[in-house]
C-alpha cells in the first residue's frame, strides 16, 4: 500500500525549448532528493532521464522521462519532456496528465521559438505554470529583462518571485519575494544557507517585486483585495495563502532564476513545488459516461471507482510493454478494466519509475503515476475504468503528422516482419500515419519531422530487427489525353487447332477532369457478339492502370466500341480482351496524352514578420495564392501547390519561420503537369523501368 495520499503528491512536467537545460534541471532534483548519487550530464550520455540509445548519441531527449523521488513527505512526479518540434507528441502526452507545469527559459536566449508553443500546450489543458529562468550564471544575463520579456509576451499575470543578487558568473544567491527569505549556496554546495538578511543593493528590487506580487496575487482574493485597497498591508502568513491560491487559479505565473548546472536553486523548486503547486486531492477532473454526453465529476479518491488514463506506451527489452497510466480515482492492483476496449487485462506489473529504474508496488492509487507491464490491448488513449458503470476520459489530440516518408525493407526477411513489427510501433508513437499508397505500392508513413522519423528508424532496427531505408515518396502522377482517336485493335494468332481472332474498332476522346472512365457499346448489327464486349472493357482497364507515358494509371477518358469483326471458331473472351488492349494503347498514343499531377489545398498559419517569405516560397513552387486572412494576430494563407513540390515542406517552412510556421494540407484535385517538367518524370520513370528490368 502506497504511504502517500492524493494530497501529498504533486503531477508536474518540465517543458521548454532544446537548450534550456531540462534534463540538467531533472538531475539536480533528483541528486538533490536524494534519488541519484552522482550529477549526469548530457555531453557524457550519464543523465537518468535521457537513458535510450538515440538519446545518448544525440544528445537531446526524445522521450517522456519519468522521475519519481520523494522530498520532504511529498511524492514528486516529475515528466522531462523533449523541447524540439519534432518530438512534440512527448509534451503532448506529458502536458495532458500534468497538474503543474514548469516552463524553462534560457537565460541567455529568452524567449524562444518553441516557448509560445509549449505555453500554449498548458493553456489548453489549464494548468498552473511557473517560468524557470535556468542559466542565470551565463556572462552577460540580465534577469530583469528576461522578466520583462516574459511580461510582454504571456501578460502582466507574469510576476517575479525571486531576484538574483547577482546575475552572470557571480550568480549564487537570489531573495524570496513571499517570505523574503535569502537563499545563498556557498561554492560547490546545491543545499541553501537561508537567512533573513536582505542586502542593501537589493532591497529597493525586492520591495517593488513584492508590492507587484501583491498586487497581482490580491486580484484572486476579494477580502484580500478590499483589505489592500484599503491601505493595509498583507501580513506574511496572507500573502504565503493568497499566493497559493492564485497560482493554483492560473491568476499569477511566477518567476524563478536558477543555475541547474551549479545547483542554485534546485532545492527551491522541490520546496515551491510541495507548498504552492496543487496536488491531485485539489483537481476535479471531468469525464463521461461512456456511450452518453452526462459528465462525471472524478476526485482522487482511493476508495472510490477506478478511473485512470493510459497517457504513453512503449517497451523494455526486458520487462515486454510498458503502459504509462495517471490514475485519478480509486486504485489499480491486479486487474484492471479497459473501458475503451472494453476488455480486462491482468497486471503484469506494477512500477514507479526513475528514468529506465523501476520500483515495484503492489498497488497504485488515485492521484499517482504508475507503470504497468504486459497489458495486451491497452494503448495510448485508453481509459481504465469500472466495468459496471464504464467513463471515457477525453483523449489526447496530436500534432498532424505531415512529412511523409516511404519505408524501404533493406531485405526480404525485413519486408516480412515489416507489417506486423508496424502495428507494435503505432502502439509507441500514436501521432504517425502509416498508410499503404494503392496507386504506387509503397508504404507511407507520416511523422512531425526528419529527426522524428530517423529515430522512428533507429527504434525500428534497435527494438524490432527491423531494418529500412527512408526515401522520398513517389508522387501518383496520372495519365490522361487532350485529343481524338479512332482505331482498330486487332488480336489475330493461328496455331495448330484452334487460332485466335478479336477485332474491335474504337473512338476514345478525354472526360471532364474528375469524370473518370466511361466504356459505351456501339456496336450494331452483331459485328462484335454482346458476350464479347465486356472483355475488350476488360483489356482496357487493365492497360488503363499502367498508362502508357510512365506508367501511371490513366484517367478521365471516354471510349466507345463502334465496330469490329469475330470468327465463329477463333474468337473468344481472351482474343476479344487482347484486341481491347492494343486498341487502347493505339488509340491513347494518338489522343495527344499529358500527365496530371496531385495539386493540395495548402493552409499555412505564420508570423506576420515570415508572410513575405513564405508567400515567395509558394510562388517559387509553383504554388497560387488563393486567400490570407488574420487569425489570432497570425497571417493564415491558403494556396494550391503542387504535391511533388510539398514532400519536404515542414523542414523548408521551419527554416523559413524558425519552427514556428504550422501547416495543413490535403489532396485537392489535378493539373496538367507543364511540359519541360512532364519530360523529366516521363524520362526518369523510362529509365527506372529499364533498371527494375535489368534487376
Amino acid at each position: 500500500m502506497s504511504r502517500f495520499s492524493p494530497s501529498n503528491i504533486r503531477n508536474f512536467v518540465l517543458v521548454g525549448q532544446g537548450g534550456s537545460g531540462k534534463t540538467m534541471i531533472t538531475e539536480r532534483l533528483l541528486f538533490r532528493a536524494g534519488a541519484s548519487q552522482r550529477v549526469g550530464r548530457v555531453e557524457d550520455g550519464t543523465t537518468v532521464s535521457d537513458y535510450l540509445d538515440e538519446e545518448v548519441r544525440r544528445h537531446i531527449s526524445t522521450s517522456i522521462g519519468l522521475c519519481e523521488f520523494d522530498y520532504k513527505g511529498v511524492r514528486l512526479n516529475l515528466l522531462d519532456t523533449p523541447g524540439y518540434a519534432d518530438f512534440m507528441t512527448e509534451a503532448q502526452e506529458a502536458v495532458r496528465v500534468a497538474d503543474t507545469a514548469l516552463l524553462a527559459i534560457n537565460a541567455g536566449a529568452g524567449v524562444e521559438v518553441q516557448t509560445p508553443r509549449f505555453w500554449n500546450l498548458c493553456e489548453a489543458q489549464a494548468i498552473p505554470v511557473a517560468f524557470v529562468v535556468n542559466k542565470v550564471d551565463l556572462e552577460n544575463v540580465d534577469f530583469d529583462s528576461r522578466v520583462a520579456e516574459l511580461q510582454k509576451t504571456f501578460g502582466h499575470k507574469v510576476a517575479t518571485l525571486t531576484i538574483p543578487i547577482a546575475s552572470g558568473p557571480g550568480f549564487s544567491a537570489f531573495v524570496d519575494v513571499v517570505t523574503g527569505k535569502v537563499y545563498s549556496y556557498p561554492a560547490g554546495k546545491d543545499e541553501a544557507v537561508i537567512s533573513d538578511a536582505i542586502p542593501d543593493n537589493v532591497r529597493s528590487d525586492y520591495e517593488a517585486a513584492r508590492l507587484a506580487l501583491t498586487e497581482a496575487v490580491a486580484e484572486s482574493d476579494d477580502a484580500m483585495m478590499e483589505k489592500y485597497l484599503g491601505g493595509e498591508a498583507l501580513s506574511q502568513d496572507e500573502l504565503t495563502v493568497v499566493f497559493a491560491k492564485a497560482f493554483k487559479n492560473r491568476q499569477v505565473f511566477p518567476v524563478v532564476g536558477i543555475s541547474a548546472l551549479k545547483g542554485i536553486g534546485c532545492d527551491y523548486l522541490m520546496e515551491f513545488l510541495a507548498s504552492y503547486a496543487p496536488s491531485p486531492s485539489e483537481i476535479r477532473v471531468q469525464a463521461k459516461r461512456k456511450g452518453t454526453d452526462d459528465v462525471v465529476e472524478l476526485r482522487a479518491d482511493p476508495s472510490a471507482r477506478p478511473a485512470a488514463f493510459v497517457f504513453k506506451t512503449t517497451s523494455d527489452p526486458f520487462v515486454g510493454k510498458l503502459s504509462f497510466v495517471r490514475i485519478y480515482s480509486g486504485r489499480i492492483a491486479h486487474e484492471i478494466y479497459n473501458g475503451t476496449k472494453d476488455v480486462s487485462e491482468k497486471v503484469g506489473g506494477l512500477f514507479h519509475m526513475i528514468g529506465k529504474k523501476q520500483e515495484a508496488l503492489d498497488e497504485g492509487i488515485a492521484g499517482d503515476i504508475v507503470v504497468i507491464s504486459k497489458l495486451v490491448a491497452t494503448t495510448t488513449n485508453d481509459t481504465i475504468t469500472s466495468k459496471d458503470d464504464p467513463i471515457e476520459l477525453a483523449p489526447i489530440v496530436f500534432s498532424q503528422p505531415l512529412l511523409m516518408r516511404s519505408l524501404k525493407p533493406k531485405s526480404r526477411a525485413d519486408d516480412d516482419k515489416l507489417s506486423s513489427t508496424l502495428s507494435r510501433l503505432k502502439e509507441e508513437e500514436p501521432a504517425i500515419v502509416i498508410e499503404k499508397n494503392a496507386e504506387t505500392h509503397e508504404t507511407i508513413m507520416r511523422g512531425l519531422g526528419e529527426a522524428h522519423l530517423q529515430v522512428i528508424v533507429e527504434r525500428l532496427q534497435k527494438k524490432f530487427g527491423v531494418n529500412i531505408d527512408l526515401e522520398v515518396p513517389r508522387v501518383p502522377y496520372r495519365e490522361t489525353i487532350k485529343g481524338h482517336a479512332r482505331v482498330e485493335g486487332k488480336h489475330k494468332k493461328q496455331t495448330g487447332g484452334h487460332g485466335q481472332y478479336g477485332d474491335c474498332w474504337i473512338e476514345m476522346e478525354p472526360n471532364e477532369r474528375g469524370g473518370g472512365w466511361v466504356f459505351e457499346n456501339k456496336v450494331f448489327g452483331g459485328a462484335i457478339p454482346k458476350q464479347f464486349i465486356p472483355a475488350i472493357e476488360k483489356g482496357m482497364l487493365e492497360t488503363m492502370s499502367k498508362g502508357q507515358l510512365a506508367g501511371y494509371p490513366a484517367v478521365d477518358i471516354k471510349v466507345a466500341v463502334v465496330d469490329g469483326s469475330y470468327h465463329p471458331v477463333d474468337s473468344s473472351e481472351m482474343a476479344f480482351k487482347l484486341a481491347g488492349s492494343l486498341a487502347f494503347k493505339k488509340a491513347f498514343e494518338q489522343c495527344n496524352p499529358i500527365l496530371l499531377e496531385p495539386i493540395v489545398a495548402l493552409e499555412v498559419t505564420v508570423d506576420e514578420k515570415y508572410m513575405g517569405d513564405v508567400m515567395g516560397d509558394l510562388t517559387s513552387k509553383r504554388g497560387k495564392i488563393s486567400g490570407m486572412e488574420n487569425t489570432q494576430g497570425k497571417q493564415t494563407i491558403k494556396a494550391f501547390v503542387p504535391l511533388s513540390e510539398m514532400l519536404n515542406y515542414g523542414i523548408d517552412l521551419g527554416s523559413i519561420t524558425q519552427g514556428t510556421g504550422v501547416y495543413s494540407m490535403k489532396v485537392d484535385h489535378y493539373e496538367e503537369v507543364p511540359e519541360r517538367i512532364a519530360e523529366k518524370i516521363i524520362a526518369d520513370a523510362k529509365a527506372n523501368a529499364v533498371a527494375e528490368e535489368e534487376e
